[in-house]
């Protein structure tokens, strides 16, 4: 009796071997969980950080998602690419949204902000003109030469800014540029000033140095980022949801960790650290829906209408029918404040 006591401890271990081994064998054959992937347009540039970081830092695996970030130069070029149905999403800026919701795509939907606000993010920079040192000034000077982003917030920014300041169409000579080219053309010369947003004002501004000066109004409009969905969403939100806990994750790593977010949004943007610490603030990180968002688009469809984009007799849509708020409200309820 003594003798098979004395085997039960070794045959114990026998045990325990065989069955680790079964279940270290099991874990390696089980195939892993698929995660549904979906592709995701953005502009690159900091207002894109909750997406780079969610991507980043595995917040869309988590939610089983695998998102391919899809980078575009301007946040309407993504928009575009979207509406062609090359993308399951993309991000741009409001204006964007605005003149296609106008112009009859209304085949989409904004669930969601990816920042509260802006503030001073597209401005306007300038070639300093000797002592002429306020908007009103300068451009009443002589009839100067900007560039700026056609069909973007910085056009947008660049009328109201204008007609703040009394200047009216025949008195300036606007530009449409790529925004990337921007910064060059002002430092070569060929334009007194450019209207476009950070990092590229940001970088205008360092490259001219104390040639430059620059001209702000954060009351005149605070250009917003937000999402763009398929209509069909409704009828099953379960990806978006899941994109948004992503990116809700993605909001408080950022809040908590801004230095390592900082160090996300470089590689992705190829950004130096002084850029982007100079420009860090000028944005609030945050997924959410407020009520300038309507505000704004109807303020933008009313200068479609004034600049000729539209003919005077067109339709204004009523917005709100495309700000789709129920699964944000749904995982954070607080995000939304319409």
């Amino acid at each position: 009796m003594k003798k098979h006591l004395k085997k039960l401890p070794w045959l114990i271990v026998v045990f325990a071997i065989i069955v680790t081994g079964f279940f270290l064998w099991k874990d390696k054959t089980t195939p892993p969980k698929q995660l549904k992937k979906i592709t995701l347009g953005i502009q690159t540039g900091p207002a894109n950080a909750l997406p780079m970081v969610a991507k980043d830092k595995g917040f869309f695996e988590q939610q089983g998602l695998d998102v391919e970030l899809k980078e575009f130069t301007a946040g309407k070029f993504a928009l575009e690419a979207f509406l062609g149905g090359s993308l399951d999403f993309s991000i741009s800026g409001d204006v964007p949204v605005a003149l296609a919701t106008i112009q009859g795509n209304n085949k989409f939907l904004i669930p969601a902000q990816v920042v509260g606000k802006t503030q001073n993010e597209v401005r306007i920079v300038a070639r300093k003109d000797g002592d002429l040192n306020t908007a009103e000034n300068y451009f009443k000077s002589k009839k100067r030469k900007l560039a700026t982003s056609i069909g973007g917030g910085p056009e947008f920014y660049t009328y109201e800014f204008l007609n703040k300041i009394g200047i009216s169409k025949d008195q300036i000579e606007i530009i449409s540029q790529k925004p990337e080219d921007m910064p060059a053309a002002l430092i070569s010369g060929s334009i007194d000033a450019i209207s476009i947003f950070d990092p590229l004002a940001f970088i205008a501004e360092k490259q001219l140095g104390d040639k430059s000066i620059t001209f702000t109004d954060k009351d005149i409009y605070s250009e917003l980022y937000v999402i763009e969905a398929k209509e069909n969403i409704k009828q099953n939100s379960d990806d978006l949801e899941k994109l948004l806990r992503g990116l809700i994750a993605a909001e408080i790593f950022t809040k908590n960790n801004p230095e390592e977010a900082k160090a996300i949004v470089m590689k992705y943007t190829k950004l130096n650290k002084e850029t982007l610490d100079g420009i860090w603030g000028s944005f609030d990180f945050r997924i959410s829906l407020t009520p300038q968002l309507n505000e704004f688009l109807e303020r933008e469809a009313q200068w479609a209408k004034d600049t000729g984009k539209i003919s005077k007799e067109t339709n204004i849509p009523d917005f709100r029918e495309i700000i789709f708020d129920a699964p944000l409200r749904k995982i954070d309820p607080s995000a939304v404040n319409l």
